[in-house]
């Protein structure tokens, strides 16, 4: 009897310290309160029917044999149960939730940038309804960049000027929601808005490159072009010196009469144009800490503004066709 109550005495401190170890790691992941009650009532439960144990295996009930069994089955079931499954059940703080959003959709347009074909439109909606399910009225600019960058992915046709502006912009809530959970930009402010600037100004001209060639449309290439001069130094003259010559190129008609360049096909720029396009931007990083100008935050608003206004209309037309296939058997089940 002294053995059996000395053995429920060790199970007892073992579960204690494995209780101790996962609320260390609970908090570490910023594991909502809930999720902390769920697993002390796990370890308790286990220490309650270690306890149980002891008087049950020295009865005298004919059961006696079933009874240890079971209670000692249950008591390991609730051992084994995995702290993740807690985790999902509870949640993280709302906060903690949004990061993990936000490095999701990362790894998503990392992948999808990398091969198309590597996520499903499923996989991508499935994202895009848990951060539906995340926003609130302190999120909601945070869920919506989210969204707008999932909208493109899944629509094969991201804009590059509406990438980087929502990169920086994401960046920007990042520091003010979790300050010390973010990696380091690659460069200071100036450097970094410098890139963008010259990011940006690049975007433009892939986006006047691409329009029907008309008087206007080429002017404003022609222009675009003479304001690569401001950026001009030793890390940047061979990228600018490929976009002047292939741009000058283009608008003499040399390269036909097509888009001055095929959606990113930096190849157009030469043999080196996608090396160095790595090398002012290879990483989002690059661009983090870039001031955004009041032009700049009024397209982010403009932007959207207009997917919420077609994913409000998109929801309002299915619950439409819904109601009418509920009212009506006959469209149901055609």
């Amino acid at each position: 009897m002294v053995s059996a109550y000395i053995a429920a005495a060790g199970i007892s401190a073992a579960a204690v310290f494995f209780f101790l170890m996962e609320s260390e790691g609970l908090s570490q992941i910023h594991a909502r309160l809930r999720v902390q009650v769920f697993n002390a009532a796990r370890w308790a439960v286990v220490i309650g029917l270690t306890w149980l144990l002891v008087p049950a295996a020295f009865s005298s009930e004919n059961d006696r044999a079933v009874t240890v069994v079971g209670m000692i089955g249950l008591a390991g079931a609730m051992m084994l149960i995995p702290v993740r499954w807690l985790v999902r059940l509870g949640g993280r703080e709302h906060n903690w939730e949004l990061r993990s959003a936000r490095l999701e959709v990362a790894q998503i347009a990392n992948r999808v940038r990398r091969n198309p074909a590597s996520v499903s439109t499923d996989r991508i909606d499935l994202a895009m309804a848990g951060i539906e399910a995340l926003r609130t009225p302190g999120s909601r600019e945070l869920c919506d960049l989210l969204l707008a960058e999932l909208d493109d992915l899944r629509a094969g046709a991201e804009s590059w000027n509406e990438a980087g502006r929502r990169e920086i912009r994401l960046y920007q809530i990042g520091r003010q929601l979790w300050p010390d959970d973010l990696p380091p930009a690659d460069f200071d402010p100036v450097e970094a808005t410098f890139r963008w600037r010259l990011y940006r100004l690049f975007g433009s001209l892939m986006e006047a490159g691409s329009q029907r060639r008309t008087r206007e449309s080429l002017d404003e290439f022609e222009r675009l072009l003479a304001s690569l001069e401001e950026f001009e130094r030793p890390d940047t003259k061979a990228f600018i010196d490929d976009v002047r010559r292939t741009g000058n190129d283009w608008l003499d008609g040399n390269s036909g009469t097509g888009p001055w360049m095929n959606g990113y096909d930096f190849g157009v720029l030469g043999p080196n144009g996608l090396d160095e396009v790595k090398a002012l931007w290879a990483r989002d990083a690059a661009l983090w800490n870039a001031v955004l100008e009041e032009e700049d935050l009024k397209a982010l608003d403009r932007e959207l503004a207009r997917r919420n206004t077609a994913r409000a209309e998109k929801a309002a037309a299915a619950r439409a066709t819904a109601a009418s296939k509920k009212s009506n058997p006959e469209i149901a089940r055609s």
